[in-house]
């Protein structure tokens, strides 16, 4: 048996999914339609009958305003924005689907530990055990700001920070035992008190004494994913992920990625087997290789470089305009997710991308096409070669997909690229379990 590629769409509850311009393609009506659950249910369902592990959705808590010091350029080309909030989202799309997993992006920043296991805990009872956290620690002032705070936390200390926030999670997800719900109608207990503890948890960054507001959900907890890509992101993910979701430009880079991350995974004695590898791409489809490399270059000519320069600014905490547009970058250091800024200078330089240095107008139009993933472009046949290419040479374990439009392209590689991978036998027919952490797990298909 070969080993199975787990897929997820990654997409936002914006006009934009990842792609500055996308909304403008006269194949994508999400503009029209995103604030609405239709276009979501749909979709759910197309990457239910593609046999998806999960929506994967990305989210942010503000307008971008770190470019040129203004959140003009955010709301001219609807760059993440506006966002609407996903966790409502879901249970319209789990209510159309069985078995389609939901991963929602939610901020160890800015909602409380008990808050976080309410909602999610919740969802997951709703979903049936289908429910994925994509722990972030955020790293946008404006969120802070709009959300009462004076600043940001810290870099030095968000996952100091959020390394506590997890263990007060599990104390909670815990604190009730999995017979503590009785329900015994001719007794008239629903729950055994003596089942159920207090986590009582005071330390440096939060107190909570209590118990967790809701029992104890299908899966216990939801899958954890982590997308941290500097020094301490990683050792984070190390710690507590169940899957990491890795964005760099090039295979080299994604295998080292993978290289390291399996070594820290070891210092904490983990088995490094126990680390799902998902991969960002954007996929191209064409009838033939000039058809893709056609709709590619269209795709990729919608793109403003300012909306890419102002996401990425977004992103890192710093204001890209400062710089020539013309000029080679050089290494910069940014308060805000340094691993997304490196990508396009210290990972780099040994020429990995037909160049030793990128202008800032080249990031710009790189970043706004697909905020640093590469865009695998040919045949049907093609995009499922160096797919597993791409696995195979990093050891990775399967891709978070964000569509060029909507919802064309997920429909499209459902259609014409799924049957191809099923065929080949890396990718599942039926799913074998129920539950988002056994699409997880499953490790080979039938």
């Amino acid at each position: 048996m070969k080993k199975i590629m787990h897929l997820n769409g990654f997409v936002l509850h914006s006009p934009m999914n990842h792609s500055i311009g996308s909304w403008t393609h006269p194949d994508s009506n999400v503009a029209e339609t995103f604030a609405q659950p239709d276009i979501w249910q749909d979709m759910a369902q197309t990457l239910e009958r593609g046999k998806f592990d999960a929506v994967f959705f990305a989210d942010t808590l503000a307008a971008f305003g770190n470019y040129r010091n203004r959140t003009d350029e955010a709301l001219t080309y609807a760059i993440q924005f506006p966002m609407h909030d996903p966790i409502l989202l879901i249970p319209m799309m789990a209510a159309v689907t069985k078995r389609l997993g939901y991963a929602v992006t939610l901020s160890a920043s800015y909602y409380e530990p008990y808050m976080a296991v309410r909602k999610l805990s919740t969802l997951d009872h709703l979903t049936r055990g289908r429910i994925g956290w994509n722990i972030v620690t955020s790293a946008h002032v404006a969120e802070a700001l709009n959300l009462g705070r004076e600043k940001m936390v810290p870099h030095g200390e968000r996952y100091e920070r959020a390394d506590e926030y997890m263990e007060v999670c599990h104390k909670l997800w815990n604190s009730w035992e999995p017979d503590a719900v009785v329900a015994n109608k001719e007794t008239g207990v629903f729950v055994d008190a003596s089942k159920v503890h207090p986590i009582n948890h005071k330390g440096k960054w939060f107190s909570c004494p209590g118990i967790s507001a809701v029992e104890p959900s299908p899966q216990g907890h939801p899958v954890l994913f982590q997308a941290g890509s500097s020094g301490p992101g990683r050792e984070f993910c190390a710690k507590h992920a169940e899957a990491a979701f890795g964005v760099q430009l090039t295979t080299r880079a994604l295998k080292s990625y993978a290289d390291d991350m399996r070594k820290r995974l070891k210092q904490y004695g983990r088995d490094p087997a126990s680390l799902k590898y998902i991969w960002g791409i954007q996929t191209i489809i064409g009838g033939t290789a000039e058809e893709a490399k056609r709709k590619q270059q269209e795709f990729n000519d919608l793109v403003p470089y300012e909306g890419g320069l102002a996401l990425l600014s977004g992103h890192s905490n710093h204001d890209f305009s400062q710089y020539e547009l013309d000029e080679p970058i050089e290494d910069i250091e940014v308060e805000g997710i340094q691993g997304l800024l490196d990508i396009f200078t210290k990972m780099y330089k040994s020429g990995d991308l037909g160049k030793d240095k990128l202008t800032m107008r080249e990031v710009g139009k790189i970043y706004g096409s697909t905020i640093g993933c590469p865009q695998i472009v040919g045949t049907p046949e093609q995009v499922a070669d160096e797919m597993e290419a791409i696995l195979d040479e990093t050891g990775g374990d399967g891709f978070n997909i964000t569509p060029t439009t909507m919802p064309h392209n997920l429909r499209e590689f459902v259609d014409e690229v799924v049957p191809i991978l099923q065929k080949r036998g890396v990718h599942r027919r039926e799913y074998t379990g129920e539950m988002l952490r056994d699409h997880l797990n499953q490790d080979a298909c039938d």
